[in-house]
């Protein structure tokens, strides 16, 4: 392999890394300001199961269940699509959500918005870094 098709395969695996990186960046960032919404209880209505394709780097598909859920606020009834972290959820489980006016998603813990975002952060470091470095080699 000519060292020009190298520098390419280089430069493409710091495209891809600096890619998932700002994937989970984003990612982390919503579930932290889904953090400030307001806490609510919200009633499992009717799902759909729907197989989501694995994407290039995954191995394979997975299932995901997307349910209307209804929770009151401020004395008004709400209902929004949320997707569900499993694929179990029956019809009138209760689940704990985040709400802002008419949109909803699951309660998760700080951690898991302060994990992805950070995972992101370094993972968009490492690319930058990475780049600089085979720069200065070239």
């Amino acid at each position: 392999m000519g060292r020009g098709m190298a520098n390419l395969f280089h430069r493409l695996g710091f495209i891809l890394i600096a890619g998932v990186g700002l994937i989970f960046l984003i990612v982390g960032g919503w579930l932290l300001a889904s953090q400030s919404w307001d806490k609510a209880s919200g009633t499992v209505g009717q799902c759909q199961t729907r197989t989501v394709h694995a994407q290039p780097g995954q191995t394979r598909s997975r299932v995901e269940q997307v349910c209307d859920v209804t929770w009151e606020a401020a004395g008004a009834s709400h209902t929004a699509t949320v997707a569900m972290d499993r694929n179990d959820v029956a019809p009138g489980e209760i689940v704990d959500l985040r709400v802002n006016g008419d949109a909803a998603v699951l309660a998760t813990p700080v951690w898991v918005g302060a994990g992805s975002a950070g995972l992101g952060t370094v993972l968009l470091v490492v690319s930058f870094v990475m780049m600089r470095r085979a720069r200065g080699t070239a």
